[in-house]
């Protein structure tokens, strides 16, 4: 979450709706950061897949596609979601929702993934927000079973690199840096070729710059064409 976190009411209207865990959709106001968890187990799928995993564009449409994937919530994850106090949850089981489905999670990602991906996919991805994984037990860390699971998908292959051996890239804060930052690229890529023409400056583009007067700069003219 953007925000540090604390029990009082939020507003349900926080993250790309792709990205938007179920009680969010419904409505609650109070949630917690296991709204996050939801947000990176699709963001994992998304790169399993290289393509977004949910895409509606409302939030029935989205929770429809959420039922074709996950199977049709059960009786303990409905309590759960209504102990949270989502407002639109009757609704949505009245006129929407899908019973009966089947958990479609292995037979969409294990053809391109592993058994273990598959396990953290269905962690993060859980109905009931109570019984998703925390980061904690998606990193593997602690004693607990789900931490054990959490851990054998990090010590598959390829393993993680140390952050120390990440690429790097410039760190841009201001407008200036952004300025600086383009103008040595486009030295380096050799996009300011110049030759004199006359007294004048010309660059690629055709363009026809004139610096003859001191102290003012005319506005650039379009160069004549070649007849």
């Amino acid at each position: 979450m953007a925000r540090e976190y604390s029990v009082r009411p939020l507003t349900p209207g926080v993250v790309t709706i792709w990205y938007r865990a179920p009680e969010l959709l419904l409505g609650t106001k109070h949630y917690t950061p296991a709204v996050d968890m939801w947000s990176a187990g699709l963001v994992l799928a998304e790169l399993i897949q290289s393509e977004p995993c949910l895409t509606g564009e409302t939030s029935v449409d989205q929770l429809s596609l959420m039922v074709k994937l996950l199977g049709s919530p059960t009786a303990d994850d409905m309590a759960a979601l209504s102990a949270m106090g989502c407002p639109d949850l009757i609704r949505w089981r009245r006129e929407s929702l899908a019973s009966g489905r089947a958990d479609n999670l292995e037979r969409r990602f294990l053809a391109v993934s592993t058994v273990e991906t598959v396990n953290l996919l269905r962690g993060l991805l859980a109905w009931n927000p109570r019984a998703r994984w925390t980061a904690a037990e998606a990193l593997g860390k602690g004693k607990g079973q789900i931490a054990l699971s959490g851990e054998k998908w990090w010590k598959e292959s390829p393993r993680a690199v140390e952050k120390e051996l990440l690429p790097t890239y410039p760190e841009i804060r201001n407008g200036a840096s952004l300025k600086g930052l383009q103008h040595r690229s486009r030295e380096a890529e050799g996009e300011t070729s110049q030759a004199s023409f006359g007294g004048a400056t010309i660059r690629d583009g055709g363009y026809v710059f004139d610096f003859q007067d001191e102290g003012n700069v005319h506005r650039p003219s379009k160069r004549a064409r070649a007849m």
